[in-house]
């Protein structure tokens, strides 16, 4: 056995069992109908561990990574897939013209879409209709955290859009308001985002 075997082997980690979660887990797949289905208890960090999922997104027609992080509940977290579900118009608006105002920015700051080779499904520009931005990006996970105020609904979408491949797009969602729109920074809807218009 050679040394890089000997360190390789030290770094092993025993798995990490959150007793709690798995019941929590065990409990939810006897339910007859589940918003969020195949639940499993993963690894977080070097002594964490998440509850993750899939649900099926509405707006995109898709089934999206659903994560539910610190001691978020799975109950809290099909709230949250039933108000992602159930966005208003106003709310799909919002998201749009914020997409449209981080597009135009970013393509702004790099000198442009054709000088920096980004292909966008849809020419963006001040004239662009912005429903015409749900071409151009589309949310690939939904993050739920342990709720400052459990009688409140806030969650996190992210996912890929055309203009922004490193960083892609984060949108945070508190009350059926849009509190944050842009590049994904790990924000969360209970962070207070007065910057944010």
């Amino acid at each position: 056995m050679g040394l890089f075997d000997k360190l390789k082997k030290k770094t092993v980690h025993e798995p990490i069992i959150d007793e709690k979660k798995m019941e929590e887990v065990a409990g939810y797949q006897v339910k007859a109908h589940q918003v969020i289905r195949n639940l499993q208890v993963k690894p977080f960090g070097k002594n964490g561990t998440y509850i993750a999922g899939k649900a099926y997104c509405r707006l995109w027609d898709k089934e999206i990574d659903v994560d539910l992080y610190d001691d978020a509940s799975i109950e809290y977290a099909e709230k949250c897939v039933e108000a992602m579900n159930s966005m208003s118009d106003d709310l799909i608006d919002a998201n749009c013209r914020a997409a449209k105002k981080y597009c135009i920015e970013f393509l702004d700051d790099i000198g442009g879409a054709s000088e920096n080779d980004i292909d966008l499904t849809v020419l963006i520009d001040e004239n662009t209709p912005p429903r015409e931005l749900l071409k151009c990006f589309e949310i690939g996970s939904l993050s739920v955290e342990t709720p400052k105020d459990p009688s409140r609904i806030g969650y996190q979408l992210s996912g890929n859009c055309d203009w922004e491949e490193e960083h892609g797009i984060e949108i945070d969602i508190l009350d059926g308001k849009l509190v944050y729109l842009g590049e994904f920074a790990g924000e969360s809807p209970w962070t207070d985002h007065k910057e944010f218009p």
